[in-house]
């Protein structure tokens, strides 16, 4: 099947951090680690698995850091390359397996964990509905890798042929949600996990940094499964702001007004030190932070009351030097959200991906997803979502329907 497969070296790793966003096409370039080819269809690592190929493909900002090698080598032990790209699937299922028929359109939550793998006992994490936190994702029937899309041994969205996802993994599609509804529910039942986790109250004010896919899908999250008073954020482009607006924000700010306006909204004062960014007194309740630089994880401290909360949502680059005494200072609580599991909401247990499912037609998410790219045209896929904030693009995808 063709394919775009991902195949790590040293050198390669040290050309694309050294230069892949300074030299124009080399992250999908003849020296990329990316390439287009054929490989064979991966295949069933166990009895009840499912195969399924996919229609709609996200390209997320994990697989652009990949590809950049601005992603962590944190993560290099546990995925296993040379693997098929893709983790933001809906697909059709190919045959009857396991309960689902074939034809039968599913999206792929691609946590790979104790059940997955075929591990029993599983991990407390695993028992106790925290599988994205699973200490075994090197271990069992597959090869080490966190998710679908960084595993060798499961394929990924980005291919024309199929993938394979234990049973466990897939979630039914209702008939009147659209594929592109459907091909955001992984990346939304993240921002689900993080509205959650932070909790607003009533008359909280939660500022949300950054308005990409993960920054708009929190503030939907936000304003649809918490109780927050007030949801303020950062958008930097027009299009996103409208988004934010749309989606529940009560306020936009511009980055440029982050220690001008946003304060005033905020209810707090603002000093000026000698050198570096203003001392902000007061701030918002909880702060997520949603764009992974160093600079706006700082601004997401400092903006943020004294014993309030900051949380980190999606996946950070590697590289990091940042001041944060006001963390120190302000005793302000500073947390990680990675991805999804069973959340407690309104007094039962469920899955991000249940509520993710449910939100995604209500909040006519369908407007966000596009361009549409067929795979041979990766080079400018990855240029159109690597250039999403200014291109007014949201989500891109890789379309292998027709």
């Amino acid at each position: 099947m063709l394919a775009l497969r991902y195949t790590k070296s040293v050198p390669r790793y040290l050309l694309m951090r050294a230069g892949a966003k300074r030299i124009q096409g080399l992250e999908t370039g003849r020296l990329s680690p990316l390439q287009l080819v054929n490989v064979p269809e991966p295949k069933l690592p166990a009895p009840g698995w499912v195969r399924v190929r996919p229609l709609l493909s996200g390209v997320c900002g994990s697989d652009l850091g990949t590809l950049s090698a601005e992603s962590s080598p944190y993560f290099s032990p546990i995925t296993s390359p040379p693997f098929v790209m893709g983790h933001e699937v809906v697909g059709e299922v190919v045959e009857d397996n396991s309960g689902f028929s074939a034809g039968e359109r599913v999206v792929v939550e691609p946590a790979l964990g104790c059940l997955v793998r075929g591990i029993e006992p599983s991990c407390s994490y695993c028992a106790s509905g925290r599988y994205a936190l699973c200490i075994n994702v090197a271990k069992g029937d597959i090869s080490p890798g966190i998710q679908t899309g960084f595993c060798r041994d499961t394929g990924g969205g980005w291919c024309e042929g199929t993938l394979v996802a234990h049973p466990s993994q897939l979630h039914r599609v209702p008939d009147g949600v659209m594929d592109e509804e459907a091909v955001v529910v992984e990346p939304l039942a993240c921002a689900v996990h993080a509205a959650l986790k932070v909790d607003p109250q009533p008359g909280e004010t939660a500022l949300v940094i950054g308005a990409g896919s993960v920054g708009l899908f929190v503030v939907a999250a936000l304003r649809q499964l918490t109780r927050a008073g007030r949801v303020v954020c950062v958008a930097k482009y027009e299009r996103q702001r409208e988004a934010a607006l749309r989606l529940g924000a009560d306020e936009v700010v511009h980055p440029k007004e982050m220690y001008a306006n946003l304060p005033r909204l905020l209810g707090a004062e603002v000093y000026e030190p000698e050198i570096g960014k203003p001392v902000v007194m007061g701030g918002a309740d909880v702060t997520l932070e949603c764009v992974g630089a160093p600079g706006t994880i700082e601004d997401a401290v400092r903006l943020t009351r004294p014993e309030g909360a900051v949380a980190l949502v999606g996946m950070p680059g590697a590289r990091s030097c940042l001041d944060l005494t006001a963390l120190w200072h302000a005793e302000v609580g500073l947390a990680g959200t990675y991805a999804y599991g069973i959340e407690e909401y309104q007094g039962e247990r469920v899955k991000s991906f249940e509520l993710a499912m449910r939100m995604a037609p209500e909040l006519g998410l369908a407007s966000l997803v596009g361009p549409h790219y067929r795979l041979g045209q990766y080079r400018e896929a990855i240029a159109a979502s690597r250039a999403s904030g200014p291109g007014g693009h949201v989500k891109v995808v890789f379309d292998h329907r027709g």
